[in-house]
Parts: structure tokens; C-alpha cells; sequence
């Protein structure tokens, strides 16, 4: 499980014209929120949430440092993106204050290793029919991926959700949905 830090400032404005302000001037618009809490306009640097993103992917607990000067960091977990239907640029995110005891559900994706006995001897097709699964856990205990070797798969065979190994997580999505077929 990944963490990083993000520096982001409050903002007091809101409404579509404060947002494309913000967009204008190299920001996402953002907003923090979770159980029992008012919530917290925010702006990041685009630039800073794009390397989050792309060094710690979208299942990492966020330790937020709102203000300059801030001492205090808040645990946070990115909980949606928004992105531009044509530039695909981010619009804005939303963050959710969690705790650190307390199971939260989250999506993370499944990855094959090596090459099915079925496609390299048999002339089979591999078929990777499901490219993540729901699980719940601890947010200090969320996989990057759930890894599956599919080196011993012959022709006919298939791996379902009830399969997947589970270490420390709860799998949510359908026990017979089919992840991988050859």
C-alpha cells in the first residue's frame, strides 16, 4: 500500500466560474469530505496531483497538508476523478477523510503473469474478461494489484472471482463472474 503527500490549499469561492478560474491558473478545484464532517473546498496544483497519480496510482492513502504551513495532516483517500469528456484533462477530484481502523471498499485491478500451457501448446486464446474486482480493507492493507499466474491454464480452463487469492481483503464482486478464460 502506497502513501503520499499533497499539499493543497482551501479555497472560499465556488461555482463554475471559480473552478475555470482555478483551471486557468494551474489548479484542480477539489473538495474534502467524510462521516459527521462539513465539507472542504480544496485546490491542488494540477501538476502535483498528476504525479501523485502517476507515481502512487488512484488506491493510495493521501496525507493532506492543507495551507502553507500547515503541521497537520489529514488522511484522505482519492474517492472520485472527474475528467474532461474531450481533453481528458482532470475537472476536479474528491477526497474522503478515513480512518486508518476502519475498512473502506475500494477497486484495484488484476494482473496475469506468465504464458497459459493452453495458448503456447494447445492453440488456445487467452481471455482477460475482468480487468478489476471490488474488495474491502483497511486502508493500510490495499493491494496494488491482485496477481494471478495463469503460466498453468490449459484449454477450457477458467479462473472466476472465487478463485482470487485473498491475503488481507475481502472480495466484493460476484464469486462467479469469469476473470480470465482460455
Amino acid at each position: 500500500m502506497a502513501e503520499a503527500t499533497l499539499h493543497v490549499q482551501a479555497r472560499a469561492e465556488k461555482g463554475k466560474q471559480a473552478a475555470k478560474h482555478l483551471r486557468q491558473q494551474g489548479f484542480v478545484p477539489g473538495v474534502l469530505y467524510g462521516p459527521g464532517e462539513k465539507p472542504s473546498k480544496l485546490a491542488v496544483s494540477a501538476k502535483d496531483f498528476f504525479h501523485l497519480l502517476h507515481t502512487y496510482g488512484r488506491n493510495v492513502v493521501v496525507d493532506l497538508a492543507i495551507g502553507e504551513k500547515s503541521k497537520k495532516k489529514i488522511k484522505a483517500f482519492i474517492y472520485e476523478i472527474q475528467h474532461d469528456p474531450i481533453s481528458g484533462d482532470i475537472i476536479h477530484f474528491d477526497l474522503k477523510h478515513i480512518s486508518l481502523e476502519e475498512k473502506i471498499h475500494v477497486t484495484v485491478p488484476v494482473h496475469l503473469t506468465g504464458i497459459p500451457v493452453g495458448v503456447k501448446n494447445e492453440g488456445g486464446i487467452l481471455e482477460h474478461l475482468m480487468h478489476t474486482v471490488e474488495i474491502t480493507c483497511l486502508p493500510i492493507e490495499i493491494p496494488d494489484a491482485i496477481t494471478i499466474d495463469v503460466s498453468v491454464l490449459h484449454t477450457g480452463n477458467t479462473v472466476h472471482v472465487r478463485d482470487l487469492p485473498r491475503e488481507r481483503f475481502e472480495i466484493l464482486s460476484e464469486p462467479e463472474s469469469v476473470v480470465v478464460h482460455v
